[in-house]
């Protein structure tokens, strides 16, 4: 996440100057080759495969259900899924089937392997949890990322997996600068101003509403009710910015850097409400950091370490991958689930007591032909931010003097959101001694829908020279580095918190239960974040089991 103390904002505001030009950093003049010729491959599924889904089937076409009923089917296997399994495995119920589009559970948070490490496709890292994520505490617990509490509660993290330093830096006006500072050589005014906000930001950590909660915490279903607090989810951050006089180019930069990493939505179009929600959550201020150390924890694998180890207890013929979902229909006491192996194109048909659609809800209507127009309009309200993300396998990381290579280096003003050292957490030898691999990240934030047809039928070599117009401009030369990439399409990668979607009318219709389906997903509560997909998962798990009446220990306690 973005990050500048203010102690060191304080600082250069005093001296009043700006750093000076680092020698040896990339010259403004330098332009890249017309275009580069690096072999590599689109990875992961089909758009096509996927979109079989939008055809409907006749009843009459579905073939009939077969084998033994079991107790729940998770339709997705992302967090959401993999969270409602593990909640289910450790609730002591073993008679269900996880169905998943992919080769490897996980979503967005999948892995993949080169040059001797694993590297995440998407999502790689978290914070510390605040207090109130009891379930996201629980899993964390048992996977051994959370190892104790301080004596007021607060988590411990596992000092293995804290992010080491160098942890982020910043290459603007053609120089690298530690941490993401686009303020060490900007105006009085923009320093100043960035004092206000981190100042504003801390107010907001602190409060708590009428109610007793915390104006902002996760899971965000603990955050107060309070009707003045809520509604800021109904203006966007910047109208929130300018209402507070805030007008630096460079703070602009920096907000919308943090709302595009993690939610892929600009500050003019991501609602106020998630804006501050981002900065507020986890008592990220400098002042809170002694009594509530905030750390980031992140694996070579990404989030796939977290998906890998809720499923580790999963039977290995509960998980049924390469498999797409076509039909979901209540039949009397069942629910039959039917499903195609995207490999044999073989149908077949589950039968179920419950299930758990944990998959993205804009699809929902089509699997689900009995579900109510209330709901259809609340899952037709889900609007999703393409992305693209690349596997850069290189022959060594890049050299770049006065400055030390760190876990994420980022590009100021630019489309991309930088990249990330998959091996900076277990390398020990001189960067420029061994082969690594970096993932590279675009989010398409302004108009998704007609990036999402740009991003589906552009070919690898547009792509990669889209990507290499950036990465050229930080290491000239690179391309002498590269030996492949590999490139990951996410059609609807994220949902998009735009102003009354997380807190708006459609909110309750989004998680509302049909029959005994019941439903899961980052967009059911509105943010794109694990610990929102965790709980959701491990709340429709105990929402299937309450159906049941099967017993089981509370995970969530409101």
């Amino acid at each position: 996440m973005p990050s500048i103390t203010r102690r060191h904002l304080l600082k250069l505001s005093l001296l009043g100057w700006a750093l000076p030009f680092l020698p040896g950093c990339s010259p403004s003049h330098h332009k890249p080759p017309p275009a580069f010729d690096i072999p590599g491959e689109i990875i992961g599924e089909s758009s096509g495969i996927g979109h079989l889904v939008r055809q409907p089937l006749g009843e009459e076409l579905l073939p009939p259900p077969t084998g033994k009923l079991h107790s729940v089917v998770i339709v997705g296997g992302g967090v959401a899924g993999v969270s409602a399994g593990w909640k289910l495995a450790r609730s002591g119920v073993v008679n269900f089937a996880i169905l998943d589009l992919g080769d490897q559970l996980g979503g967005t948070s999948i892995s993949g392997e080169a040059n001797g490490t694993a590297f995440p496709w998407a999502a790689h890292y978290i914070n510390t949890p605040p207090i109130e994520a009891d379930c996201i505490l629980e899993v964390l617990e048992e996977l051994d990322v959370v190892v104790g509490y301080t004596n007021i509660g607060w988590p411990i993290m596992n000092p293995e997996y804290i992010l080491r330093t160098p942890t982020e830096r910043l290459f603007i006006d053609n120089r690298w600068v530690d941490g993401l500072d686009a303020f060490s050589d900007g105006t009085d005014v923009d320093r100043q101003t960035f004092m206000e906000f981190q100042t504003d930001m801390l107010r907001w950590t602190l409060r708590r509403g009428e109610d007793g909660r915390r104006a902002f915490t996760l899971p965000l279903e603990y955050s107060s009710a309070q009707p003045e607090i809520r509604a800021l989810d109904g203006i966007t951050m910047r109208e929130y910015m300018r209402q507070k006089g805030w007008n630096s180019e460079r703070l602009d930069w920096f907000v919308n850097y943090g709302c595009r990493d993690d939610y892929a939505c600009p500050i003019d179009e991501v609602s106020a409400w998630a804006g501050i929600h981002y900065y507020a959550c986890r008592y990220y201020a400098d002042e809170l950091q002694e009594r509530f150390p905030v750390h980031t924890v992140t694996w070579p694998e990404g989030n796939a370490f977290l998906v890998n180890g809720m499923a580790r207890n999963f039977s290995p013929n509960s998980v049924r991958l390469n498999a797409l979902v076509l039909s979901i229909r209540q039949q009397g006491d069942e629910i039959h689930v039917t499903f195609m192996d995207t490999h044999s194109r073989r149908m077949t048909t589950l039968r179920a007591k419950a299930v758990i659609y944990a998959g993205q809800k804009h699809i929902a209507e089509y699997i689900i032909p009995q579900l109510p127009d209330e709901q259809r309009s609340a899952f037709d309200e889900c609007q999703y931010t393409p992305w693209l993300t690349a596997s850069i396998h290189l022959k060594h990381l890049p050299k770049t003097r006065g400055s030390e290579i760190a876990w994420d280096n980022v590009m100021y003003e630019s489309e991309g959101l930088g990249y990330i050292v998959a091996d900076h957490q277990t390398r020990k030898a001189d960067p420029l001694e061994h082969a690594s691999v970096v993932t590279y990240y675009i989010p398409f934030y302004r108009l998704p829908a007609e990036k999402r047809r740009t991003l589906l039928e552009k070919g690898h070599g547009f792509w990669v020279n889209e990507i290499m117009k950036d990465l050229w401009r930080m290491h000239p030369g690179i391309e002498k580095l590269i030996t492949r990439i590999d490139l990951y399409k996410w059609g609807h990668a994220m949902i998009r918190p735009t102003p009354n979607f997380i807190w708006g009318p459609n909110r309750e219709w989004r998680g509302r239960p049909f029959g005994r389906i019941f439903f899961a997903n980052a967009d059911v509560t509105g943010l794109p974040l694990f610990e929102e997909a965790c709980y959701s998962g491990i709340r429709a798990a105990q929402q299937a089991m309450d159906a049941l009446q099967i017993p089981y220990e509370n995970s969530i306690l409101d």
